[in-house]
């Protein structure tokens, strides 16, 4: 017979050992979260790498401009060089003419005057070699010192582009690196899904108001099919500012070269007072507009056309975006 004691710790295991097979799973499920959505994660690493690609055009644009900085910099410091030599060759002159007796002192001038006329002719002279030395040692000082500070500003932007340069090699560094992320995750995707995003859904016509803002509206919209590509500006392909720029280009109007630097462009303008050709600016959903990373252009009935990332092409989509839409400029009109 069995005891009551051990019917109680028999009851305890059994009850143990069925609490353990319940949990097990729970916990086992809460370790393991679920796989990201994969078209979610590659529009995430799309967008990371946008942001990437516009930061390391800007510091292209950055190291350019301090190159051209550079370059005439150096022009000027080799003009102002030039400029000082010729001055300074006319000071010289001045100064052998003094020690070869051609300044003489009232005193002198007088003493050895035939008359009157001949001593005003004499001072008439030196008041004028006076005079020219004077000049040419004011414009031989301010020859040298716009020679240095030429040299000074050459010295510094050539300075500031070998900072840029590893900028620059850096952020590159870090796009290829994103790049390869976004076609692995692009990879991950079904056919039916890649084939879907390749592929132009709206074809319908759009008109904006008369004059620039739609010019560059119709030259965006001419460009749907065309495919992505990291830093291209045209015209068979293009990334997001790039396509924004060329637009306004074929209106005749020149946008700088990112997104960022595109919204200090044109008027600032309410997302509900929009028209076609503004355009529409995402950042991280923090509003600063330090952290761009999507420039897209209005084209009405709160659509878009735009080049997203890749293995995408130009084609219209909602306005709303990736949900980070920070403002709108109007560039014409």
């Amino acid at each position: 017979m069995v005891s009551h004691r051990n019917k109680r710790i028999s009851r305890t295991i059994l009850t143990g050992a069925v609490l353990a097979t319940a949990v097990a799973p729970t916990m086992a499920a809460s370790a393991q979260p679920a796989d990201p959505d994969p078209l979610a994660r590659y529009n995430e690493l799309g967008a990371h790498a946008a942001k990437t690609n516009e930061d390391m055009l800007k510091a292209r644009g950055d190291l350019k401009a301090k190159r051209e900085q550079l370059a005439r910099s150096t022009v000027a410091e080799q003009q102002a060089r030039e400029e000082e030599e010729r001055f300074r060759g006319q000071v010289d002159a001045l100064t052998t003419a003094t020690f070869e007796g051609a300044r003489f002192n009232q005193l002198s001038a007088l003493l050895v005057s035939e008359s009157q006329q001949d001593f005003l002719n004499r001072m008439s002279a030196l008041n004028m070699l006076a005079t020219d030395n004077n000049e040419a040692l004011q414009r031989l000082g301010l020859a040298v010192a716009k020679a240095d500070h030429a040299r000074q500003s050459a010295q510094e932007a050539a300075n500031a582009a070998a900072k840029l340069v590893g900028e620059v090699e850096q952020r590159q560094r870090d796009l290829d690196g994103q790049i390869k992320e976004v076609r692995a995750a692009l990879g991950s995707l079904d056919p039916s899904v890649r084939n879907d995003l390749k592929r132009v859904k709206d074809t319908g016509s759009y008109v904006g108001p008369p004059g620039s803002a739609n010019a560059a509206l119709q030259a965006a919209l001419s460009k749907r099919g065309a495919a992505y590509e990291w830093g291209a500006e045209g015209p068979s392909a293009f990334d997001c500012s790039g396509l924004t720029m060329w637009a306004y280009q074929q209106a005749g109007i020149q946008l700088p070269r990112v997104a960022s630097a595109q919204y200090d462009v044109g008027m600032a303008v309410p997302l509900n007072a929009l028209l076609p050709g503004d355009l529409l600016f995402y950042d991280d959903g923090t509003g600063n507009p330090a952290a761009i990373h999507h420039v897209a252009m209005y084209v009405g009935d709160d659509k878009m056309v735009d080049a997203p990332t890749q293995g995408q092409v130009v084609d219209l989509r909602p306005s709303r975006g990736d949900g980070h839409l920070m403002g709108a400029r109007r560039i014409a009109g």
